[in-house]
């Protein structure tokens, strides 16, 4: 199937779904009434749909593992089928709406992990758990009957044991603790996509801003925060109804999960508790999921067309408030951007834009999230953010709970800008990785007493139609010009006053492109993306073997080979990237330290600060001497505990070369300088120079 995805025009890409399927029965209202039983990790529950006039056989997904005891319509039982998870009734053949009901119980235990690793799945594979603990039941839990198309009304009760308090889509209409139950109802004005449930022994908080009610559900211990996250639910739901129009549903909700998620469904976003208490989170990934109300939620992903909403959503969130604050934090973004693709993407992994749906490993979301925001930054550098945020707005009001694709954005910024956008987009959906970039033949001359420098952006592979800023740094200040590219190069002139001193190529990575090898600087990152990572597990290895081979799944490296010291000693690895964990006997195996830090065999020293307790670890990732491109890195916990306190969180830190952990957490991180050998020409002022 992908095969032909790929051969398909890209109007047809565009397009979205073409009416081919049968046309399924007109659900028009669901109402599912479920009652939790955590002790048994079970649900009895019971469902009754509504169908309009002339429904005959209907379909329902409901958990593989559920028993059914009875499928009626109006209190008779009604011939029905269940094998595989695919529910189908056969309902005779009336005039009129009739309603059917389904009676089942479900038992949802997916193990949840007290320490899970630190892998691309949000969910760490669980998509439906009932436990004592806290509930959660994903879409994809098919926890109670869906229906083959999203009802026009819905309305969702759920009763659990006393004080065990439950969240759903829509607005909660009715919310009481009566006989030993708590009960609650919620209700949909725009039903979208499959239901979602979570519970828990919540504290509850109210309140209604700009007519949307707001509320927190948090366990008692982070019940304090509530007030910061309501707080900043109203700010950012304010910004970005003003960039994009009314928010789209009832309520919002801060949920808290009882294992790490960082989740946005319909009406709330779900977080796990020691993520909600990063005092950064409440403005990083809590802006993050409201931003997915409209898109992803309030409008959804047309099949087959594309993933284009985590890529806008990083984009408006992640990114875009990074610029509201400051240039110098959205240029650092940007290049990030472009360090995290050539590190993390390999071609053997890269594909088009066209054919992301999720994040499954570090390439991907380098793809999907990363490529894709720099996709829409591109537009709106090249139609400006009038006509960019205008066009936003036209999905919206063209969309809104329906699904859109990529060709919905290529129309309104069409339209908004007043110029055909489809052929730009199509260079960067349709095609895997980007262009290879660099200056060429760059000359500097003196001309009637002023300096002329000349040269050429050359493109390497498949030519893109981009415009790349050049810039001229003189001794009295920069000058810029837009080098047009369509082929294989295209030349360039600066004239100066003053004494030129350097040429720079897209200087503040305004540009999606793929960086040479020589630009990277070693990150994490490096680890994770490194197609030839070895392992060497040294005498001073404090992590245990299988210490060490968790950190090395948790980068994404589990298939990575590992040896000892004296192995090393013996092979020919010289063309490998290298992680050590504890540092070798034989010091010549590492490269020389970043200044500030001094490395032994029983502790560390990092600007200053001494480390020698076992509450401490230490990563670090340098360029390998005398290998161009590759790196070496050094793993240094200084006790078994604190390996496996510390490791699993090294892989967030993915933009940084320089790591200390220690009490509880992190202490201290540093980045490596970004090389631009391969995007700066450095020019002598007396006398002609060139590349």
């Amino acid at each position: 199937m992908r095969t032909l995805f790929l051969l398909l025009p890209f109007a047809v890409l565009l397009g979205g779904v073409t009416a081919c399927e049968a046309r399924t029965p007109q659900v028009v209202r669901q109402e599912v009434s479920v009652r939790l039983d955590p002790p048994q990790h079970e649900l009895s529950g019971s469902s009754s749909v509504r169908f309009a006039a002339g429904a005959g056989s209907v379909a329902f997904r409901l958990s593989s593992g559920a028993r059914v005891s009875e499928v009626t319509l109006a209190g008779r039982p009604v011939p029905y089928r269940f094998t595989g998870g695919l529910l189908v009734a056969e309902l005779p053949g009336t005039g009129a709406a009739q309603t059917l009901t389904i009676v089942y119980r479900a038992r949802f235990n997916d193990p949840v992990s007290a320490s899970p690793g630190a892998g691309e799945d949000p969910s760490y594979g669980v998509s439906g758990t009932i436990t004592s603990q806290g509930t959660f039941l994903g879409d994809s839990a098919h926890w109670y009957p869906v229906p083959e198309e999203v009802p026009a009304q819905r309305q969702v009760a759920v009763t659990a044991p006393a004080g065990i308090e439950a969240v759903s889509f829509g607005r909660r209409v009715s919310r009481e603790t009566r006989d030993g139950v708590t009960r609650s109802v919620w209700q949909e004005s725009h039903p979208v996509g499959a239901l979602s449930l979570c519970a828990g022994p919540y504290r509850v908080e109210d309140r209604t801003v700009d007519g949307i009610e707001l509320h927190s559900y948090l366990y008692p211990e982070n019940a304090g925060l509530s007030g910061r996250y309501l707080d900043a639910a109203a700010r950012y739901l304010r910004f970005y109804s003003a960039l994009f129009g009314p928010y789209p549903f009832e309520k919002f909700a801060v949920v808290e999960n009882f294992f790490q998620t960082g989740y946005g469904f319909p009406s709330f976003t779900l977080l796990g508790g020691a993520v909600l208490r990063l005092p950064f989170i409440v403005d990083t990934s809590f802006p993050h999921e409201i931003a997915h109300s409209w898109w992803g939620n309030a409008i959804s992903i047309a099949p087959d067309s594309g993933n284009w909403c985590e890529g806008l959503v990083t984009y408006l969130a992640d990114y875009y408030l990074k610029e509201r604050r400051s240039a110098a934090e959205a240029r650092d973004y940007r290049e990030q951007l472009l360090i995290d693709y050539a590190s993390l993407v390999s071609p053997e992994q890269d594909f088009p834009l066209t054919r992301f749906e999720s994040r499954s490993d570090p390439a991907s979301r380098a793809i999907g999230y990363g490529k894709g925001a720099f996709v829409f930054h591109m537009v709106r550098r090249r139609i400006g953010d009038e006509a960019f945020f205008s066009a936003l707005r036209q999905v919206v009001g063209s969309r809104l709970y329906q699904s859109a694709s990529w060709r919905d954005f290529a129309d309104a910024f069409s339209k908004s800008s007043g110029k055909d956008q489809r052929a730009f987009l199509e260079q960067w959906l349709t095609r895997p990785g980007g262009p290879r970039l660099r200056l060429a033949g760059v000359t500097n001359r003196r001309e009637k007493g002023d300096w002329s420098v000349s040269g050429s952006v050359a493109q390497q592979g498949a030519g893109y139609r981009l415009e790349v800023p050049v810039r001229l740094e003189t001794q009295a200040g920069p000058l810029e010009t837009r080098v047009a590219l369509a082929g294989e190069g295209a030349p360039f002139r600066l004239s100066a006053a003053a004494a030129p001193t350097r040429v720079v190529l897209d200087p503040d990575a305004e540009v999606f492109r793929i960086l040479s090898r020589e630009e990277i600087p070693a990150t994490v990152n490096s680890v994770k993306g490194s197609r030839e990572l070895l392992g060497v597990r040294t005498a001073n290895c404090r992590a245990g073997a299988q210490g060490f081979e968790d950190l090395l799944a948790s980068l994404s490296q589990q298939d990575a080979r590992v040896v000892s010291e004296e192995e090393l000693a013996k092979g020919e690895f010289a063309d490998r990237d290298l992680i050590f964990c504890g540092v070798p006997g034989e010091r010549r195996l590492l490269p020389h330290w970043p200044d500030g830090v001094q490395v032994e065999r029983e502790g560390f020293s990092v600007a200053g600060e001494r480390y020698s307790g076992p509450d401490a670890a230490l990563f670090l990732v340098l360029p390998r001497p005398g290998t161009a491109g590759r790196v070496t890195a050094l793993y240094l916990p200084l006790s078994e505990a604190a390996g496996a306190q510390y490791g699993m969180k090294i892989t967030h830190y993915g933009k940084y070369a320089e790591l200390v952990f220690a009490g509880g957490g992190n202490r201290q991180k540093a980045r490596l300088a970004v090389p631009e050998s391969a995007a700066a020409v450095v020019l002598n002022p007396l006398n002609q120079a060139g590349l």
